[in-house]
């Protein structure tokens, strides 16, 4: 369903033509002026849009307005609240299309609500005049279709349908090697630990050091890694609207009911042509309080909100498949409920799209901490985020590797989603998974330097839930994408699956590992031994780890602190010496996520959002 919303086509069919568009043509016979409706027919023509989205965006004319018009016009009835369409069939085709047979009601066969192509050859074949057709307004009838087809909907959301099963996900969990061999190297690990724990810890020590090592070294290139030269801080890259395509935001929420209108008035002053914004905000079946919230609130024309069927798992990805299957959008993104985007981000990412490669399918923007002066955890959150979205992830991409996606923010070409499949839903980081899904497939990641403004949880508790939620899903992706290391390579290569490994596997078991191996460092510290082996096996453990605590100290603070300088932020940089504590917080999530993904691996840690007392409210 996706396109760029653009039309080509002339204006003026049909009998009795105008020089208006046929959508616009008969609303002169329903009361509105012709000099309005030929002003948004220029506009339309110049911006290439759809002129009735195009009346609807600028208040000439409000949805349920023009479908009575049509419908009166047709000579057939307007219902306001539709029968129950005939469940089956494709969702996105009728949508499409606009038109579905209907079910128990013994007074209209079909019901209508036809946009677009579908709009335009309905009113040029002219009036119907029948009795047991009806038209509705599209926000309806796709209500009532989602309804209709609630259960198939939700199986394919959750990738249960036979296209999502015959994909990798977590929702398997490991796999009968993948848990021999975990079994056995854990059996090993209490064995030796029992029997010959110093030993055994060398031999840990010796197998994973060249893993760390690579994660230090991926920090450090990215941190030395000079920045392209960056015309988007301009405006040199600004494009004509008329070339803008659509653009579907999608925006999953769940008992958001304290950040709702800061995130509304955020997402209103994005600068992009509303009749060309596609912007569905993704709420629970269950979720009352949201629904009342915005029934009564007066959302803007290109706002609409979509009621997620019933179903497991209750994940974020479960929401976001639905939003893509529904999507009329060419480029896709995803804001969360606290977030604040610059408002040129999404027209920034439009042009870097129709400027680069077809194979650059996602852009990922980056995530910036607003109220780090609110204390010592959000402080030290956005320096954590410096160092993400300022060194490491610009770094990586400039040397075409993978990062880890953020959750938020990111932009995609619309076929290329669908063409892997969308989300996993079973994973609860699901973008970290995605962003390599992508990669193997054989597409690109880029970086778009636009911000965009989140909240930190800001107390401990809040944020071990979400780091152990994050770190839980590293293992799910870790998993899933390990179970057939032959094909990983082929698809994605070696410098992709090794830079992968070094980042999945490198920060879970350096986090996991974090308490072990630093009072090992301080005992063989204190005691000699770091210094002054005894033995191959001590001698070569003891290169490695003072290679590795080293450059680790090294690759420890150096991309916070580049990251604070870059961001202009050096206020940060007083808490750099805290940055080992914070670490060791992690640690502890890592744990928790450990539990967590044995006992309980789908469980989504939720977020409490709009508990910081410091933010800005507006957008910048």
């Amino acid at each position: 369903m996706g396109g760029s919303g653009n039309d080509d086509r002339p204006i003026g069919h049909g009998p009795g033509s105008t020089g208006l568009p046929v959508e616009l043509a008969f609303l002169t016979r329903h009361g509105l002026a012709p000099s309005l409706l030929a002003r948004i027919a220029d506009i339309s023509r110049r911006n290439r849009t759809e002129p009735v989205r195009e009346a609807i965006a600028l208040g000439l004319i409000d949805e349920t307005g023009f479908y009575r018009a049509l419908a009166n016009e047709m000579g057939l009835a307007f219902l306001p609240q539709p029968p129950r369409p005939m469940p089956g069939g494709g969702h996105d085709a009728i949508l499409r299309q606009g038109i579905a047979p209907t079910i128990d009601d013994l007074r209209f066969r079909f019901i209508l609500a036809p946009e677009g192509p579908a709009l335009r050859r309905m009113i040029e074949a002219g009036p119907r005049h029948r009795h047991d057709i009806a038209v509705t307004t599209p926000r309806r009838f796709g209500d009532a279709l989602r309804h209709s087809n609630a259960g198939p909907l939700a199986e394919h959301a959750a990738g249960l349908d036979p296209a999502g099963l015959a994909r990798d996900s977590a929702r398997t969990g490991a796999s009968r090697g993948q848990a021999i061999t975990g079994g056995c190297g854990i059996a090993a690990a209490a064995t030796g630990g029992v029997f010959a724990p110093l030993e055994t810890f060398f031999a840990f020590a010796l197998l994973l050091g060249p893993l760390f090592l690579g994660l230090i070294l991926l920090r450090l290139a990215a941190s030395i890694e000079r920045s392209a030269p960056d015309l988007w801080r301009s405006h040199r890259w600004r494009i004509d609207e008329s070339r803008l395509p659509v653009y579907t935001v999608a925006v999953p929420l769940y008992r958001e009911i304290a950040v709702l209108r800061q995130l509304t008035d955020a997402l209103a002053a994005l600068d992009y042509p509303p009749a060309k914004l596609d912007i569905r905000l993704l709420i629970e079946a269950d979720d009352t309080v949201m629904q009342n919230a915005l029934a009564g609130m007066a959302l803007p024309s290109h706002f609409s909100v979509t009621i997620v069927p019933p179903g497991l798992p209750r994940t974020k990805p479960r929401a976001l498949n639905l939003a893509l299957l529904e999507a009329r959008g060419m480029f896709f993104t995803i804001f969360d409920a606290e977030d604040i985007p610059d408002p040129q981000q999404v027209r920034m990412a439009a042009a870097r799209f129709l400027g680069g490669p077809k194979d650059l399918a996602c852009l990922q923007a980056r995530l910036v901490i607003d109220h780090d002066d609110e204390g010592v955890l959000p402080a030290l959150f956005a320096l954590e985020y410096a160092g993400l979205f300022e060194v490491l992830n610009p770094g990586l991409l400039q040397f075409q590797l993978p990062i880890l996606l953020g959750g938020t923010s990111n932009h995609f070409r619309t076929e290329a989603l669908r063409a892997v499949g969308g989300w996993d839903a079973w994973n609860v980081t699901e973008d970290a998974d995605l962003g390599f899904r992508l990669v193997r497939a054989g597409y690109r990641i880029g970086d778009l330097p636009s911000n965009t403004r989140e909240e930190a949880p800001v107390s401990i508790p809040a944020w071990l839930k979400q780091r152990s939620r994050w770190i839980k899903g590293y293992i799910q992706t870790l998993v899933t994408h390990s179970r057939a290391p032959l094909r990983l390579m082929r698809e994605a290569g070696i410098a992709a699956t090794l830079a992968f490994l070094s980042l999945v596997f490198g920060t879970v078991a350096t986090a996991l590992g974090y308490p072990a191996f630093a009072i090992a460092a301080l005992i063989a510290c204190w005691n000699g031994s770091l210094f002054e082996p005894v033995g191959t096996l001590a001698t070569a453990t003891s290169i490695i780890a003072l290679g590795v605590w080293l450059l680790g100290s090294i690759a420890l603070f150096i991309p916070p602190i580049v990251g604070a300088l870059r961001r202009g932020s050096p206020g940060l940089l007083l808490l750099v010496p805290l940055l080992p504590l914070y670490y060791a917080l992690i640690s502890l999530a890592a744990w928790i996520a450990f539990y967590e993904y044995l006992r309980r691996p789908f469980a989504w840690n939720k977020t409490e959002h709009g508990l910081a007392r410091r933010r800005p409210n507006r957008p910048s």
